[in-house]
């Protein structure tokens, strides 16, 4: 078995030419649970066991329900599993003027924050040292349901945003103190 190993080229790639990489790291891996998650595994339970139990009820006329089925089982297992795979296979990087999260595989993406963005970043310590840096700033729960179908690109609350914040980073606090000095040189 392989595991992923980000490319230090992927991020010498992202960075604009004259802009210094000071430090690199990587989405934390495996399974998270988030505060969104405790409203939205029971509603993806219920939604899932009633398509479910409808599909069974309903057997020659089954082609109708299948969709739902589909959509309960994401919501309740396939968000995990693509946010994990997501994460899996995304780089930080700080330079001496941005920050940059890199998204590589078949959704590859590359987030630039400088600016105004680097200005309004927030930090949240965590344990053990540990500690995210949002760029943008944190949606409380139910936020993203008003943009249904919005600005966010669709159905944004199906899956926790990967680009928006380096999360759980070590040394937290270390970090966060290279983001205020590409703060001050500004």
């Amino acid at each position: 078995m392989t595991s992923f190993r980000p490319q230090p080229y992927r991020i010498a790639d992202a960075v604009l030419p004259g802009e210094t990489v000071r430090w690199t790291g990587i989405a934390p891996r495996g399974f998270r649970f988030r505060a969104l998650d405790a409203v939205l595994v029971p509603f993806s339970l219920m939604w899932f066991g009633f398509a479910l139990a409808m599909e069974i009820a309903t057997w020659p006329n089954f082609l109708f329900g299948i969709p739902f089925v589909a959509v309960g089982a994401y919501f309740f297992v396939g968000r995990f599993l693509a946010d994990m795979y997501l994460r899996a296979h995304t780089t930080y990087a700080l330079t001496d003027v941005a920050a940059y999260i890199v998204r590589e595989g078949p959704l590859p993406a590359v987030r630039r924050y400088a600016g105004n963005a680097i200005d309004s970043t927030t930090f949240e310590p965590l344990l053990g040292g540990r500690g995210t840096i949002r760029f943008v700033s944190h949606l409380e729960p139910f936020a993203t349901w008003g943009s249904f179908w919005g600005r966010r690109n669709g159905f944004s609350f199906w899956q926790a945003p990967t680009l928006d914040a380096f999360y759980e980073v070590p040394n937290g606090r270390d970090v966060w103190a290279m983001v205020v000095a590409i703060r001050r040189v500004r």
